[in-house]
C-alpha cells in the first residue's frame, strides 16, 4: 500500500496536539523503598512523583553480571498492575498466567515497571482482587472511568496522563548512574502496547518499540466495539490522523508488533502492518518491523512464553 511518510510526519504531529495538555513538571524525589523477591528476581520498589500530588510506584529488575545495562519500560495491561506483569504467573496473587516480563533481563536489559494511574498501589482504598474479585472491579472501573472524566472537563484524555506518566519514567531512568538510558526501549501488551506506542509517537528518547495485543484501526475499532477502555481514545484524533499513519510514522525506530491470531479481527490489524512494513521498505530499513502472530486470543497470547521471547530478542538486537 502507498504510504505517506511527510503525512504520518503530520499525523504524529496532529496526535501530539490531540493528546492535550500534559501535567506541569515537578521534582521527581524519587527515592528506594525496599526489595521483592519472586522467583529468581529481586526487584526494587521505588516511587517518584508524576505532578505534585501524584506519586507513582514502580519495580525495576537488572540483569546479573551487566554493567550498565539498557533499559526497557514494560508497560502493564488494562486492568492489573505491575505485579502481575512483571511476575506474571510466579506471583502470588497473579489472576492470568501472563508470562513474566522479568524475563526480559535474560536479554540482558533492565526493567522498569511503572503502575499506571488508578492500577496497583495507585488504586486506593481497593479490596483485594483475589478475595473479593467483584468487589475490586466495581472500585477499580469507578475510578477509572472518573479519572478519565475528570480529563475531559481539563481538556485532555486518559491516554495523556499514561503517556506523561512514561515520560516522567524516562526522567528517573536518566538519573540512574547504573543504567544506561540512553538505550532506552518500551514494551507493552494490550493498553500497555497502547501506551507504548502512543508514547513513542510523541518520545524520541524511545529507540526501540515492542507492542502486543493492541493495533485495531479505528474504523474497525468502531464497528466490532472492540478496544473499549478510555484510554485508546484520544479527542479529535481521527480528523487528522489513522493509526495506520501513527505506527508508520515510528519508522526508522525498530518496531516488533505481536497479535494473538484470534484476538482483534484481522482487517482491522493488517492495515496497520502494512503501513508500517511499507513505511520502513521506504526508510531502507525492512528489517527494522517485524509483525508476528501467536496462536490463540487476546488472553492466549499474552500467556505464551513466545512472546517474552520475542520481545527480548528484538531488545537484544537493537538496543
Amino acid at each position: 500500500m502507498a504510504v505517506d511518510l511527510n503525512a504520518c510526519r503530520q499525523a504524529a504531529e496532529w496526535f501530539r496536539q490531540c493528546l492535550g495538555p500534559l501535567p506541569a513538571g515537578c521534582a521527581l524525589s524519587p527515592r528506594v523503598e525496599g526489595v521483592e523477591r519472586v522467583g529468581s528476581w529481586e526487584a526494587e520498589r521505588i516511587r517518584y512523583r508524576a505532578e505534585e500530588e501524584e506519586w507513582v510506584s514502580a519495580l525495576l529488575v537488572k540483569p546479573r553480571g551487566v554493567a550498565r545495562p539498557p533499559v526497557v519500560i514494560a508497560h502493564h495491561g488494562h486492568g492489573i498492575g505491575n505485579e502481575d506483569s512483571l511476575f506474571g504467573k510466579l506471583w502470588p496473587k497473579a489472576r492470568y498466567p501472563f508470562e513474566p516480563e522479568a524475563g526480559l533481563t535474560r536479554f540482558g536489559v533492565a526493567v522498569l515497571a511503572p503502575d499506571a494511574r488508578c492500577h496497583g498501589e495507585r488504586l486506593p482504598d481497593a479490596p483485594d482482587p483475589v478475595a473479593e474479585p467483584q468487589r475490586w472491579r466495581e472500585h477499580f472501573d469507578a475510578a477509572w472511568q472518573w479519572l478519565a472524566r475528570r480529563c475531559l472537563i481539563d481538556g485532555a484524555c486518559l491516554q495523556a496522563l499514561l503517556v506523561h506518566d512514561v515520560k516522567c519514567a524516562i526522567d528517573y531512568l536518566q538519573t540512574r548512574d547504573d543504567l544506561d538510558a540512553s538505550r532506552l526501549g518500551m514494551y507493552g501488551y494490550s493498553m500497555g502496547g497502547t501506551t507504548c506506542w502512543s508514547t513513542a509517537v510523541v518520545e524520541p528518547r524511545i529507540k526501540v518499540v515492542a507492542v502486543g495485543g493492541c493495533l485495531l484501526n479505528y474504523d474497525t475499532a468502531l464497528r466490532v466495539r472492540r478496544d473499549a477502555s478510555w484510554h485508546a481514545w484520544v479527542p479529535g484524533v481521527r480528523r487528522g490522523a489513522s493509526r495506520e499513519q501513527l505506527l508508520a510514522s515510528l519508522a526508522p525506530r525498530p518496531l516488533l508488533a505481536i497479535h494473538g491470531e484470534q484476538d482483534f479481527p484481522r482487517q482491522g490489524v493488517q492495515p496497520i502492518l502494512d503501513a508500517a512494513a511499507e513505511a520502513y521498505a521506504q526508510r531502507g530499513c525492512p528489517d527494522h518491523f517485524r509483525p508476528v502472530f501467536l496462536p490463540g486470543d487476546h488472553i492466549a497470547a499474552a500467556c505464551e512464553p513466545r512472546l517474552i521471547e520475542e520481545a527480548g530478542q528484538w531488545f537484544a538486537k537493537h538496543l
